[in-house]
């Protein structure tokens, strides 16, 4: 009876096998995404079909102004977040890059970001030094950028003719103009003092402001310059100090700019301190102290609160939620910045040249930090300045310099 059964067995052995290969065919029409594809500078991610497009971040996260390298970024991470949060067949990924806000230290990171394909689209650089340091690159390698908060008013040419450069802020000289309206007409100053950190954005702001000033007829009493690096600026504030100015003018970043109004204050310095939109940060107020207070800045950004109408309130509601802390300086111009990408990544803009391309012709845009229209050499067309006053050891908006000077 066992030698009759065995080739009944293989007999059932056999059909099982057939069975088992026929399922396994049935399903080569059923699409399956397991271990992912790589393909057109995307990747799909954790099993799904979604292909994932990369965005960087340049700028500042560590050393004495990383606040506002930081803000930016987390406004970019916003702007992805919810793009995912939405669904579809693409998905979005933010790569940081820390240049420390240093010129010198921006072109070692470039290499990381310009070599790296899935990267189609940059958010930043933050400062002017560093975007002008790495912007031939950007131009090399057919690689977009917006900027939130680079405002030298030479960038535009340090590339001619390029298509990667773009900023979401008026330049230097938009915004000297509006503090030069609001001292003559609302602090009534006749005269000036300037100091700046020899950075190119702060001494083009100081020496910028300066002109349009002299043009409105306020007298120059003096510039000096500081060594950001230091932390004693004793021999600026004695030259201050003797000029007597109504208005102390400072170029450069809130760090420096909060030692400096302290030395100023503890000297005895009665002009107003005022400075730019590099000082816009809590850390102005946290290094200056008692110094800060009652110290003006500009800047061609209006930062947001829960408590704003429309969309700037439901941003700021948004980036408390995912970030866990309320928005600063340009962190609206962050999410703007990356919103413009990611919306021309979803149009089909995958590649570098066709981003860039579609940011170049990108027409009027609705953002939340203002309308946004480009010129043809990067410079966003229009933008309101507003002024700031510290007041009981807080950034308070006094309203826009147009709005003051009237």
């Amino acid at each position: 009876m066992l030698r009759a059964r065995r080739p009944l067995l293989r007999l059932l052995g056999l059909l099982t096998l057939l069975i088992v290969v026929f399922a396994a065919c049935g399903d080569d029409n059923k699409s399956t995404s397991a271990g992912g594809t790589t393909g057109d500078n995307g990747t799909t991610t954790g099993g799904s079909s979604a292909k994932t497009y990369a965005l960087a971040f340049v700028g500042p996260l560590t050393g004495p102004n990383a606040n506002l390298g930081i803000f930016i970024r987390d406004g970019a991470r916003v702007a992805i977040e919810e793009a995912n949060a939405e669904g579809g067949d693409v998905k979005f990924q933010l790569k940081p890059f820390d240049t420390q806000g240093d010129p010198a230290q921006a072109p070692t990171v470039k290499d990381k970001y310009i070599n790296d394909d899935s990267i189609v689209g940059v958010v930043g650089p933050t400062f002017s030094g560093e975007t002008k340091a790495v912007l031939p690159a950007f131009d090399e390698a057919g690689l977009v950028m917006i900027s939130a908060s680079a405002t030298n008013t030479q960038l535009p040419d340090v590339v001619p003719d390029t298509k990667s450069f773009h900023r979401l802020v008026p330049d230097d000289d938009v915004q000297g103009a509006g503090v030069a309206e609001y001292v003559v007409k609302k602090l009534a100053a006749k005269t000036a003092f300037y100091i700046h950190d020899n950075s190119d954005y702060g001494k083009g702001l100081a020496e910028g402001t300066q002109g349009l000033l002299e043009k409105a007829g306020v007298s120059t009493k003096g510039i000096d310059a500081i060594d950001p690096n230091a932390t004693d600026y004793s021999a600026a504030v004695n030259k201050a100090n003797a000029a007597g100015a109504d208005v102390i003018f400072y170029g450069g970043y809130y760090s420096q700019a909060g030692r400096l109004a302290k030395q100023l204050k503890d000297a005895g310095v009665k002009g107003t301190f005022m400075s730019g939109d590099g000082t816009l940060d809590q850390g102005f107020v946290e290094a200056g102290g008692a110094g800060a207070e009652g110290g003006q800045i500009t800047c061609a950004c209006k930062l947001a609160t829960e408590d704003a109408p429309g969309d700037l309130g439901a941003f700021a509601k948004s980036y408390k939620k995912i970030i866990g802390k309320n928005p600063g300086t340009y962190s609206t111009e962050g999410y703007d910045a990356a919103k413009i990408l990611i919306e021309g990544i979803k149009k089909g803009n995958t590649t570098r040249e066709k981003l860039r391309d579609y940011v170049e012709g990108l027409g009027d845009y609705t953002g939340v930090s203002k309308d946004i229209t480009f010129e043809d050499n990067g410079n966003i067309k229009k933008g309101d300045v507003f002024v700031y006053e510290v007041k009981g050891g807080k950034l308070t908006v006094l309203g826009t310099t147009d709005e003051l000077a009237k």
